[in-house]
């Protein structure tokens, strides 16, 4: 026998599975042990819930519930309860915790007897992009129907082939403990072949003819499922026992074996706030590299290098990614967006026109046919509109750096003047949050304005809502519609806001009024200004110092609703009078 001949004969009596697994470059790259006891982990599965048939003419209802799933001693139960003449189960997938293109995959599991019972370890497509099923295909590493026991099946679905035309491709293999022991459930999936094991022991490949995506549609990426379906097409063809009562499949763990790294998908929290510490992770590979990919101004704190971190956040939104390597692969994560969350400070949160480098910080956002021009003066923005079609809805935005928390600071307030000869025809101011949704119950809408030429203060209060429609303590954006809607008219003109404040809501109960209950006044203390508001129009508001001198007058308003600029005044007591009528102490501080 010469020298060839010899390793020939060598390499034919190897395992499949040991060819597989001498690779140097195959790496253990996702598990589940099952060590912890209680709810299966989150960061590894979820479940398809429901009932319905599931295309199959299934009995069970899928839960998420403990009495069909359940972590216990290393194992993971899923369990099929009958109760009440009804079904249920559990139907465990990974789909958005990790998915696979190409692999081994094992499971080690004791399979459910009784006659109806139809258990499966299978896996879908994640993307479905060649279409629905069976276009995309279908992968079942194990199938098992309880009126013909033992006989376990791999099998695929693609367009091509498939039982629904009669060109189903699979295999069988008889496993007569399959119920009473644990049997490891392998798939070994290549670019060029899929080989199914029961115990590393070959029982069906299946080949790719290097045709088109319906005989092999395997080249995309498919995510794993567990669970037992009680009846339907093949589960009840010979009927269900009826005094079947339960059934559980008993999992040891799920490996999942690659030579090509899994895109890594990145756990963590998605809001943030200033110095806060969080951790972020993906799975964990035997042998590879992590290189964290971070926002500038974002500190590690432990865990460089390694597949799960802890950093301490910076003072805004940013974009995570990480790179993962090994000798033979590497591959970059999906990018993980981290929003900011802005918190107030006690005094509230003020909303400038422009920032440090003087650089406008509202958008324009007039639609076809509209013009909006903002510009800034002196800490005033003006907004010079055109607006030719109304229906085109157009407004101007602040933008915040990250989603800010108004929870405790619910009020909108601004002070607005209009062009007298031109003034808007509508307007309406809206807080915007995270999802894109606003208050719509009690909307903040302007329809007739105050045409003196001068600022008036407006305000509005804003309430979250209890089925989480309108987020108050995430919002991103605060907009401003101009000749807005069917109500809106055509028309020109500038319009100019100032003192834009989110600032909390004072109480308009009786006790809160001062004087005459005709006039509201806070904050009190007051810093930099003094909201007035009224039940009948200001005429003069004046300014005493505790000695009675006059420091500050203001007169000609015809308003109901001023912010008094308090700028000028020292630390102290003052008497502030309105009309001529009502009086109250103020302390300015």
């Amino acid at each position: 026998m010469n020298y060839l001949s010899f390793f020939l004969l060598l390499f034919a009596f190897l395992p499949s599975h040991g060819v597989f697994a001498q690779q140097d470059c195959e790496k253990l790259v996702w598990s589940d042990e099952f060590s912890t006891d209680g709810a299966p982990s989150e960061e590894r599965w979820g479940y398809d819930i429901g009932g319905g048939g599931w295309g199959n003419n299934e009995l069970q209802t899928y839960t998420n519930t403990r009495t069909n799933s359940w972590v216990e001693n290393g194992n993971l139960y899923i369990k099929a309860v009958k109760k009440d003449n009804s079904w249920t189960s559990a139907r465990l997938i990974t789909k958005g915790k990790a998915d696979w293109r190409y692999g081994r995959i094992e499971v080690r599991a004791k399979l459910p007897s009784g006659k109806g019972t139809w258990p499966a370890i299978w896996m879908l497509p994640t993307d479905w992009e060649y279409g629905g099923w069976p276009a995309s295909g279908e992968i079942d590493i194990m199938e098992h129907v309880g009126y013909d026991p033992g006989v376990v099946h791999g099998t695929i679905h693609t367009e091509a082939y498939n039982h629904g035309i009669g060109t189903q491709k699979g295999g069988s293999i008889t496993i007569e403990d399959a119920m009473a022991n644990f049997h490891v459930y392998a798939l070994e999936w290549t670019e060029e072949t899929m080989r199914w094991y029961v115990d590393d022991e070959l029982y069906f490949t299946f080949n790719n003819e290097n045709r088109t995506y319906k005989e092999w549609p395997f080249d995309k990426r498919f995510h794993l499922l567990l669970n037992i379906a009680i009846g339907g097409n093949w589960g009840g063809a010979e009927g269900i026992d009826p005094n079947l009562t339960e059934a559980t499949m008993t999992v040891d763990y799920v490996r999942v074996y690659a030579s090509k790294l899994p895109k890594p998908v990145i756990q963590g929290s998605k809001l943030n706030s200033l110095n806060e510490e969080t951790s972020y992770a993906v799975n964990a590979i035997e042998g590879a590299q992590y290189n964290w990919l971070l926002p500038e101004g974002v500190t590690v704190l432990s865990g460089v290098g390694t597949s799960a971190i802890t950093v301490q956040w910076n003072d805004a939104p940013g974009d995570i990614q990480v790179e993962v390597s090994t000798a033979c692969d590497a591959v970059v994560s999906d990018v993980f967006h981290v929003d900011y969350l802005i918190q107030p400070d006690a005094e509230g949160f003020d909303v400038a026109p422009v920032n440090e480098d003087q650089e406008l910080l509202w958008q324009a956002h007039a639609g076809t046919d509209n013009s909006l021009v903002l510009t800034e003066s002196d800490g005033v923005l003006l907004v010079d509109f055109d607006i030719n079609n109304p229906s085109q809805n157009a407004y101007f935005s602040y933008v915040f750096n990250g989603l800010i928390d108004l929870t405790a600071h619910n009020e909108l307030a601004l002070e607005l003047k209009v062009d007298p000869a031109n003034p808007p025809s509508n307007m309406r101011f809206d807080l915007v949050d995270v999802n894109g949704h606003v208050e719509l119950v009690d909307l903040f809408k302007m329809e007739s304005f105050d045409q003196d030429d001068s600022f008036h203060f407006h305000y509005h209060h804003f309430a979250s809502k209890t089925d989480g429609s309108f987020l108050l303590d995430k919002i991103a954006e605060i907009r401003v519609y101009v000749n807005y809607g069917i109500f809106g008219k055509a028309g020109s003109g500038q319009l100019q806001l100032q003192n834009v404040r989110l600032q909390e809501a004072k109480s308009t109960a009786a006790e809160d009024w001062f004087s005459a209950p005709e006039f509201l006044v806070y904050p009190n203390p007051a810093q930099q200004f003094v909201n007035i508001n009224s039940n009948e129009p200001l005429n003069t508001v004046q300014i005493y110092g505790m000695s009675g001198q006059l420091l500050m007058v203001k007169s000609g308003l015809r308003a109901r609703n001023y912010r008094l600029d308090l700028n000028g005044l020292q630390t102290g007591m003052y008497l502030l009078r309105i009309n001529q009528l009502s009086s109250q102490l103020i302390s300015v501080r």
